[in-house]
Parts: structure tokens; sequence; C-alpha cells
């Protein structure tokens, strides 16, 4: 692999049962992607990293963990991806996971189980006892969304907790992770809540600058707090519009993944139905306002990476392919074609 050259880690869902789907992929200098290893799973819709180590949800009703290693040269050439261990933790359809290596832990976010599973994790890629934290009993009113806690996201804080989006709750909930010794078993326990309105349907998350932001899936919308260890309170901006409705009859907007630039000038999230990613500018992180909208030209985009500050390499599960997205242009170009794509993890 040359010094231009980027590798990522590629997760997907196998519609017909486990099958290559964590791959390793390369993209060159001159923009060609190229997958270089594959591990057969079952559903490894989304990945984390640790170093050499590759970990993935098995996103099925059984609630399963995956590690593997990135074996290989900085090249590519021979790379493989070696399968190490795997631990069912039993909620359903997990749908996120995040390395808290302070405390040696995978933190999961259960969509279905409406719960988060600490599962320990050694440098090897060893696996340990999952201990699993529901969350508390909420609803919305969206009767086929909310009608039970649906964990989606955990993302960490700069001041060492996690923050996990409950769409079937519209609720924000702070993790405290704690482990007493090394031996010792993990222990989660929630610090605080951030309520939102009713129908939020909160998915993603991204904290930046002092403030938090988080996508609603259901309502369609950007909400902004100012948040530190100590209080969460709303931005004086009233929530800024995902996507503008056309009114069309068949004009879906359900927002999925929500990222920041490596400038942190622009925020996108991808807008599935429309198939489009939205683009906030985000100048004064407090109050984004919506700069425009470009159609990702592949169908239920659900998860993306930042190439730099102009382009975006977006996975479009059923347009079955990795896009690319030039955000001053507009243009997309299909990259890679994959099998149901469910996430791009940049490693280099």
């Amino acid at each position: 692999m040359t010094a231009q050259a980027r590798r990522f880690a590629l997760g997907s869902y196998t519609p017909d049962g486990p099958a290559p789907s964590l791959h390793l992929a390369e993209r060159s200098a001159s923009g060609e992607w190229r997958v270089v290893a594959s591990a057969v799973a079952s559903n490894p819709s989304f990945v984390a990293r640790s170093g050499d180590l590759l970990f993935a949800v098995l996103e099925e009703s059984s609630g399963s963990v995956a590690s593997f290693r990135v074996d290989g040269g900085p090249d590519g050439a021979g790379a493989t991806l070696v399968p190490v261990a795997v631990v069912q933790h039993g909620e359903a359809d997990p749908c996120h996971v995040v390395v808290d290596a302070a405390s040696g832990v995978l933190l999961v976010a259960n969509y279905s189980g409406g719960s988060v599973t600490a599962v320990p994790f050694d440098s090897s890629g060893g696996l340990g006892r999952p201990v699993t934290l529901p969350l508390p009993p909420r609803t919305g009113p969206v009767a086929d969304r909310q009608d039970a806690p649906h964990a989606h996201q955990v993302v960490p804080t700069p001041w060492g907790t996690h923050l996990v989006s409950d769409l079937g709750g519209d609720a924000i909930h702070e993790l405290v992770v704690e482990r007493a010794t090394d031996a010792a078993g993990p222990t989660l326990r929630i610090a605080r809540t951030i309520d939102l309105a009713p129908g939020t349907g909160p998915r993603h998350l991204l904290v930046q600058a002092g403030v938090l932001h988080v996508i609603g899936e259901l309502d369609g919308r950007l909400h902004t707090f100012e948040l530190d260890a100590a209080t969460a309170r709303a931005a004086g901006t009233e929530a800024a519009v995902v996507a503008p409705p056309s009114g069309g009859r068949d004009d879906i907007v359900q927002p999925s993944h929500l990222d920041a630039s490596p400038s942190g000038r622009l925020l996108t999230a991808l807008v599935r139905g429309r198939d489009t990613v939205s683009v906030f500018e985000a100048v004064d992180p407090a109050a984004p306002h919506l700069a425009g909208e470009h159609a990702i030209g592949a169908a239920w985009p659900r998860h993306h990476a930042h190439l730099d500050d102009r382009t975006l390499v977006v996975a479009a599960e059923r347009g079955g392919a990795l896009v690319e997205v030039d955000l001053v242009t507009g243009a997309a170009r299909r990259v890679l074609e994959l099998t149901a794509p469910a996430c791009v993890l940049p490693l280099d």
C-alpha cells in the first residue's frame, strides 16, 4: 500500500446467510477501490477498531459480537482477516459498537433488545463475559417504532462517559462504565437522561466543540444541545430540517448517519428514501444550518465517512455499492460493488 493509499473496514448485511461480509478494502492514491481481504460472518453491520483488531456486531436476534485480527503487510499484499472470538450476549439486533479503551470493554447498542451490553476484551482479541444494562422503559407516539426502548448508537464524551440514543423512548442516556480492577467485570449505570420532544426518534449522535447534535430518524430534524459534564440544554436555535419535504406522497425522509468533516465546519446527514446527503454549515457548532442536499445515486444510504472536507464515501445498503460524493459539485460515482454494505470505517 502506497503512502497515499488508505484502508477501510467494511461491514455488510448477509441476506442469504453467513457469507464473506466483513471486508478490508483499499483506496489507491488515484481513487480506485478494491477488496483485499474478507471474512465470513452473519450480518456484521457495524465495525469498531482497536489497533490491529476489528470488532463487529452480528445483527441477529441471538445477539453476538465477533473479533478479528488484521494481518498483512503495509502494501496490502497477503492481507487477511483472521477470526479470533465470538461471544453471544442474547440481546436482539445489536446495531452499533464502540471501543472504550480506558475500561477495556466494547459497548454495544442493542436495537430490539433495548439495552446496552459491555463486553470485556484483551489485546489478543479475546472476549469476556458480557454484562447488559436494560434502558429505562419508555415509549413514544410513533406506535410502530416506539413501543419500547430501542438503543441505536453509543458515542463517547470528552469527560469519559458515553451517550446512548434511545429511538423508541425519545431520550439520550449518559452511561458510566465502572471497572474496579482488571479482574472485575464492568458495571454500567445511567448518570443522567436528556429528554427529546415526543416523536423525535433519536438515531445517531455527534459530540462536537461543546455541543451535542442529535439526528431524529422519525421527525427528520437535526437537534442541537449545549453539553458539558454537568449541564445539557437545548441550543437557542430551532431544530434544523434535514431535508425539506417535497410534498410528494412517496417522498420518504428517514435520516440515518450523522458525521462531521475533518475540519468540523460541515455536518453531513444521510437521508434514506430521498437517497441523499444533506450538508449543514457548522462554523458555529451551536447553530448549524442546512446548506445543500446532494443525490447519492444509490438506494438507502446507511453510513458514511469523510475522505476530506470535500469528499464522502457512502455505504448504500440497498444500492449494493460504495459511492463517493463530491460535496462541491454534487457528483456521485459508484466505486465498489458490495452486497448490502452497512458500515465504512477508515483505518488510516
